[in-house]
């Protein structure tokens, strides 16, 4: 460990954060640092668990499959190559760490934490299912809707060289490579106070990137995969455009009896409505759980966190004559802009544009700190 990351650490434990009070903020807050180090004490090179003779072939191939992308990802898109993902940590659990997202009953505005190293984000991490289902809890009493979602991995925005996980080897080759190509994006670019258009790039930039990478191989991969991503964006765009019926419904002048009433009525529609879309699939069923456990405001919202901005985002790299560097290069140019002069140049593309507005404050919220950025 450097001795920047033993800084980092060391604030941590120190309780060094922003509006930090009260024991169960502490108690939140050393539980991060705590599940940082277990990580950081799992991890070996990668060059020797592939070795190693003990090692599982399964995972050795896995492995050797990620250097490979990880070299895609560098020379080919041009993202990040210091040392993150060269290491290896089995965690012996599905997920590296679970997200608690939460709106109000009525809305679709999911509430905000902050974080020293991290800014606002629109959700709150636990290394520990339990406690993630125990914070949900206090905010379902309080009449949040709720969503707990495990995560596959996360960044640490530089300050570590983050390793590859157990948890982000769990899936199809494509899907590992476009978890690798979000993870670096963050790492390219990332604007404090700005969740969905950190997550938006971070999703843009791996789905250019997955594209590329298809086209390395196979053509029966290529035209599985292509199937898929076609009916995930079906089901993208189900979702929002159930998600503007429910804002529409939600800015009316109702009672809020009525609202809730018809919100439920909408949230059914959308379970029928995605029935008849994967009949039209042939019964693929790999969003079923998702989509029939507890469909409410906040599972919407974490959706949109990470896919909302992806069309204009996409709209800004065609416009650069989908040329990366000029995409990396025009997005780093807005930085430093206010929220909506940000919006204002993603959506709105221009060669010159610039903005002299500072960062707007940060949201008024609750404060933890945490290194997490998933």
């Amino acid at each position: 460990m450097n001795s920047h990351q033993r800084r980092f650490l060391l604030c941590l434990l120190l309780g060094c954060s922003t509006g930090l009070t009260g024991c169960s903020s502490l108690s939140y807050y050393l539980k991060s640092a705590s599940g940082q180090w277990q990580i950081m004490r799992r991890e070996q090179p990668i060059q020797n668990v592939i070795a190693d003779r003990d090692t599982d072939a399964v995972l050795r191939q896995r492995l050797v499959f990620v250097r490979g992308v990880l070299d895609f990802a560098h020379t080919r898109l041009h993202l990040p190559d210091n040392g993150s993902y060269r290491n290896y940590a089995d965690l012996g659990r599905p997920y590296v760490t679970w997200n608690v997202v939460a709106t109000p009953a009525l809305s679709l505005k999911p509430k905000q934490w902050c974080y020293l190293f991290a800014g606002c984000l629109s959700y709150r991490g636990y290394f520990s299912r339990k406690d993630a289902e125990a914070y949900a809890d206090r905010l379902r009493r309080r009449g949040f809707d709720v969503y707990v979602g495990g995560v596959r991995a996360y960044s640490t925005l530089g300050w570590f060289r983050d390793p590859v996980l157990n948890t982000m080897l769990g899936e199809e080759d494509w899907e590992i490579a476009r978890l690798l190509f979000h993870e670096l994006a963050h790492q390219k670019l990332y604007i404090e106070n700005e969740v969905d258009v950190d997550e938006g790039f971070a999703e843009t930039v791996a789905r250019i990137g997955l594209s590329r990478w298809l086209q390395t191989r196979p053509p029966a991969t290529r035209r599985q995969v292509r199937t898929e991503l076609r009916q995930e964006s079906a089901l993208m765009a189900l979702l929002r455009d159930y998600s503007g019926r429910l804002n529409r419904l939600y800015r009316s002048h109702l009672p809020d009896g009525e609202k809730r009433a018809r919100k439920l009525q909408l949230f059914h529609r959308l379970q029928d409505d995605y029935r008849r879309l994967k009949r039209r699939w042939g019964g693929d069923d790999r969003y079923d759980t998702w989509m029939e456990d507890n469909l409410n405001n906040a599972k919407l919202a974490a959706v949109a966190t990470y896919h909302d901005l992806v069309p204009a985002l996409m709209g800004v790299y065609d416009a650069t004559g989908r040329d990366l560097n000029r995409f990396y290069k025009y997005m780093e140019g807005l930085k430093n802009c206010g929220h909506a002069a940000l919006l204002r140049g993603i959506e709105t593309y221009s060669p010159g544009y610039r903005c002299r507005a500072g960062k707007a404050g940060k949201v008024a919220a609750e404060r933890f700190t945490a290194p997490l950025k998933p």
